[in-house]
């Protein structure tokens, strides 16, 4: 265990590496010379005891550690950030600090915060997305909206939305394909969302047994690179209705075979049972149930 921090100064240019993929890239962005990039580097990774970089003669590779690292990084910098703002720009504003899973937050959330800010005005959002669980009460964060994590025992858990996982895939990849039939996924690449709670061998058990799946296909990491993927023509995805709503409302992606899909519970917004009287928690709980009711007709339950 470390008896000390990395001075900020190397964590900056390590995220500047991250954010520009090169030392090169870094060293113009911070005003230094590549070489005093490269040194602080070698001297985070000496600290560290862990290779940040894989290096050759032309580029630099980061880790996959350094890589979750940065995920990391980039979320404290950004506390650093509002709280900054917060002290600069006086005590009186109000501001709600909300963790949320990264493609609900770029695929639903982001998208209809502009009629929460007409709603209440007086609370400003401070949003972080990662798939790792926020720490309430340590981070600051009041509300945590988790993709299919279990409940801590110290919190209260809204379910957000009943939501089908169900194959998807644009207008076009269909009408190239001739898919008409389930059967017809075999022989067409199929996008894999690693995160997703149902993947396709769970799901081509239930709907097409004995179906040999085809094994080529891209795999994603978020829920909206998949869907991104899915409407750009890379093949059929398997995902969620509610974070596909964007998708389908505006035919970007079909469902080939209908509501042919497996009902999940995975969305949950998390908070604190000490914070339930919260002024700006219930405003927020208030709006999103509204909202996931006039687009999903089901009971938001505690």
């Amino acid at each position: 265990m470390l008896n000390s921090m990395p001075p900020l100064q190397w964590l900056a240019t390590f995220q500047a590496v991250i954010e520009s993929g090169s030392f090169a890239g870094a060293a113009k962005s911070l005003g230094l010379t590549p070489s005093a990039i490269s040194h602080q580097m070698r001297a985070l990774e000496g600290m560290l005891g862990q290779r940040l970089f894989l290096r050759d003669k032309r580029q630099v590779t980061p880790t996959e550690e350094a890589l979750a690292y940065a995920t990391t990084i980039s979320e404290s910098f950004a506390r650093l950030v509002a709280a900054t703002n917060r002290l600069a720009t006086g005590a009186g504003a109000r501001r709600l600090p909300i963790h949320c899973s990264p493609s609900f937050a770029t695929l639903w959330l982001v998208p209809r915060l502009k009629d929460f800010m007409r709603e209440h005005p007086a609370i400003d959002i401070a949003l972080f997305a990662s798939h790792e669980p926020a720490r309430l009460g340590q981070d600051g964060i009041l509300i945590d909206i988790q993709y299919a994590r279990p409940v801590p025992e110290t919190c209260e858990a809204i379910v957000l939305a009943d939501e089908t996982i169900v194959p998807m895939a644009s207008p076009a990849f269909v009408a190239e394909h001739h898919i008409g039939a389930i059967a017809d996924i075999g022989r067409v690449p199929l996008l894999h969302s690693l995160r997703c709670v149902v993947q396709w061998p769970q799901w081509s058990a239930r709907f097409a047994p004995g179906l040999t799946l085809n094994p080529r296909g891209f795999q994603f990491d978020r829920a909206h690179l998949a869907l991104a993927s899915a409407a750009d023509g890379l093949g059929i995805v398997l995902e969620s209705t509610l974070q596909a709503r964007a998708y389908l409302d505006q035919r970007r992606l079909v469902l080939p075979f209908g509501e042919v899909g497996i009902p999940v519970v995975a969305h949950r917004l998390i908070f604190r049972r000490e914070d339930d009287g919260h002024p700006d928690l219930l405003a927020f709980i208030d709006w999103i149930t509204r909202a996931l009711r006039a687009e999903h007709p089901m009971a938001v339950t505690r």
